[in-house]
């Protein structure tokens, strides 16, 4: 049996470098597609689609959409085992962060037009994760091309929606139609970026917005809002309120909560899940509290009467949201022990508007873990 294998293996790593120029010309065509999250639907109906189609040799194909707000569809292949033996899904998404007017001038060469420099193909979508969808189809078109049967079904499904965490609209409907057909799907591979460690353990996730509502004067009253006059007026309610100045400060309250978070035990293979340890070198934050965006303000010549944060909270598997979630309400909440306006005018604080988003877990000796292990190390 062994050397069965390793003659399979031989056909397999041989096959590849006879096609490393297509492997990597699908990457680069791949890329070329403008897919940020809701705009998928050109690189899965005339990309993914018809390369299922015409270039591999699967048994079915399941090409639908389920998004209200476009056409966005999912694609995933089926190939069919002899029997006997377990099923595999290999699963990533073909949407992308989108490039935006300040990001694009950052990028030294066209994001949409991928590159290749150093050994390394320069690109939107290149590492997240176009890169690691072609590795997943290419392995199996390898298999196929070369008439190498398996016991099990392989299957392959290319998803939309993942980095606004749309999965309801993407892997979660995409998983469950192949589970519909009867199809057990007992592990599942998914090739995101991990700086090659194989990853048994995520990170949970949600956002959160607080909006804190102070009053608007003009520019010419500022000084009262710092030094309110003892005689005459303004005084109480007239005197403005800046709602950004409050908001800096609430911001570095939460920094501190942050840093209080990560001083409490966590999981011991949790410095961003790799796996087998201690080898866990990408180290993704354990706790996080990224206080991502910051509006207010509705006139240049006037106090602030409004400030918005939206943020966006990563948590180690050992933690509670809820129990996180209220403590950010608790800092919230402590600033008006400092600011006597925001006893009767409350800071509004909302959660998982956007992410919510579970941690996972895959215990270290399940097979599939430990054959990737074995895999890795040989590979």
């Amino acid at each position: 049996m062994g050397s069965d294998i390793e003659s399979v293996e031989k056909r397999v790593f041989a096959w590849i470098d006879e096609h490393k120029d297509d492997i990597i010309k699908f990457c680069m065509d791949y890329i070329r597609y403008k897919s940020p999250t809701g705009k998928e639907l050109e690189v899965q109906r005339d990309f993914i689609k018809p390369f299922f189609e015409k270039a591999m040799k699967f048994d079915e194909i399941d090409y639908f959409s389920v998004a209200p707000d476009a056409e966005r569809p999912n694609v995933s292949g089926i190939w069919k085992g002899v029997g006997g033996g377990r099923n595999l899904l290999l699963s990533g998404h073909s949407d992308v962060v989108d490039v935006g007017p300040e990001a694009l001038k950052r990028w030294t060469k066209d994001p949409w037009n991928p590159v290749i420099e150093d050994g390394k193909i320069y690109g939107r979508g290149a590492n997240d994760m176009k890169g690691g969808n072609t590795a997943m189809i290419w392995a199996t078109k390898a298999l196929m091309d070369l008439g190498i049967q398996l016991k099990g079904d392989v299957l392959v499904s290319c998803v939309i929606g993942e980095e606004l965490n749309q999965e309801k609209w993407g892997v979660i409907p995409a998983t469950k139609r192949l589970q519909n057909k009867g199809i057990n799907i007992p592990f599942c591979i998914v090739p995101e970026p991990t700086n090659n460690e194989i990853h048994i353990l995520s990170a949970g996730t949600f956002d959160f917005s607080i909006t804190i509502y102070g009053k608007e004067v003009h520019t010419s009253f500022k000084n009262f809002t710092q030094y309110p006059q003892r005689y005459g007026i303004p005084v109480g309610s007239e005197v403005g309120v800046d709602a950004i100045a409050i908001m800096i400060d609430l911001i570095q309250r939460l920094y501190k909560l942050e840093h209080q978070w990560n001083l409490r035990p966590g999981d011991e293979i949790f410095g961003g899940g790799g796996y087998p340890i201690p080898k866990d070198m990408q180290g993704v934050g354990a706790n996080s509290i990224n206080c991502t965006l910051l509006e207010g303000g509705t006139y240049i010549a006037a106090v602030p009467g409004y400030a918005r944060l939206r943020g966006h909270v990563f948590y180690s598997p050992r933690f509670d949201p809820e129990k996180l979630m209220a403590e950010i309400k608790e800092v919230v909440n402590s600033l008006a022990t400092t600011y006597d306006w925001l006893k009767e005018h409350p800071p509004e604080v909302k959660f998982k508007e956007l992410f919510d988003w579970p941690y996972y877990e895959v215990p270290r000796d399940h097979p599939g873990v430990q054959t990737l292990v074995k895999v890795y190390e040989k590979v």
